[in-house]
């Protein structure tokens, strides 16, 4: 099967993104790939700013999502309704893609596995002229410790040289092929979003309704039914995040109190379960409350690449506890005034 003959759906939700959804479009129309066989969606909440402006320049197909159900997932979630490609790339409006073959790459693995279920870079792209932040974000390749210490984060960080993530793991040169655990399918990285290319025959054997969508939980449904093998490409993907911290923390706590509490019965996949990872959230309690191994992970990281972003990281690990604990005493007073 050739790469030149598959039509890709390129998926991405956006609300007042034209801080980012610029560079994300011209990353894409940059790509070495046949331009009439990428289909570019865009599922937006109602933006009032140039969002929409930018994206009609691109020839974007713009899909109004319903106002009241706008949310980042919902909006993924409704935009996939729409794809007609053979193969679906899910990216955020703050992906960019860091070079032309990119979009090849991660299809020609495809092409090469007809098992496999997805592909997407192992790493998130470093660069010394990113904000502090995104740095750090890059660095240890996560956006949230906690996933990090639980072994879930969705990318490779860069104290480690090989796939390190959980799953069975064959280097194959240019990509790791992983095999999950299809009795344990809760037991994977964060997997599905920021350059995640799907093979949609695959996607539409998940439960993937607009109300119940998460990027995680198709990937739960999938291998559960046994399609549990997946490639990491040993590439990268920009991921811009947002340089100021404290705005950053507010969408964390947004984004755990949608979709990592107030959903849990109808989630298949959460960062943290009770029965899956007391002892890891035990152990993660103990790194943040001492300090103790966030600050030796921080050198570990500078000894590899010299740059200050590593030392973010005890920090950020304070205040993800906090934003997970405040969220938790949220949700269960929230039940007992409703009892």
């Amino acid at each position: 099967m050739d790469t030149d003959e598959q039509k890709i759906s390129v998926v991405i939700a956006t609300f007042n993104s034209d801080r980012t959804i610029e560079k994300c479009l011209k990353s894409l129309d940059d790509q070495d790939y046949p331009k009439g066989l990428i289909e570019l969606i865009i599922a937006d909440g109602g933006s009032t700013d140039k969002t929409l402006f930018i994206a009609s320049n691109y020839g974007a197909h713009i899909i109004n999502v319903p106002k009241n159900k706008q949310s980042a997932e919902y909006n993924k979630g409704y935009g996939l309704q729409f794809a007609t490609g053979d193969f679906i790339l899910c990216i955020d409006h703050d992906n960019i893609l860091p070079h032309k073959k990119w979009l090849e790459k991660m299809l020609s693995a495809l092409i090469k596995n007809p098992d496999a279920v997805a592909s997407e870079p192992w790493r998130y792209q470093y660069n010394r002229k990113f904000s502090l932040l995104d740095r750090y974000f890059a660095l240890f390749g996560v956006n949230d410790p906690l996933p990090y210490y639980l072994k879930k984060a969705d990318r490779v960080d860069y104290i480690h040289n090989k796939y390190n993530l959980l799953g069975k793991s064959f280097d194959k040169g240019d990509y790791y092929l992983v095999e999950f655990d299809i009795n344990n399918p809760r037991k994977i990285p964060t997997l599905g979003a920021n350059g995640f290319l799907i093979r949609k025959s695959l996607f539409l054997k998940s439960q993937n309704s607009p109300d119940k969508y998460f990027h995680i939980d198709i990937n739960v449904d999938l291998i559960k039914q046994g399609y549990n093998k997946y490639i990491f490409i040993k590439d990268d993907i920009i991921h811009l995040t947002n340089s100021k911290l404290f705005n950053f923390l507010n969408r964390r706590k947004r984004f755990v109190d949608q979709y990592y509490l107030a959903n849990f019965s109808e989630r298949r996949y959460s960062v943290y379960y009770p029965k899956d990872d007391v002892l890891g959230l035990f152990i993660f309690i103990i790194y943040t409350i001492t300090l103790i191994k966030p600050t030796i992970d921080s050198f570990r990281g500078w000894l590899k690449i010299h740059d200050i972003a590593w030392f973010i990281h005890p920090f950020m690990c304070l205040a993800i506890f906090y934003i997970y604990s405040l969220s938790i005493f949220k949700s269960f007073f929230s039940k007992l005034t409703r009892v």
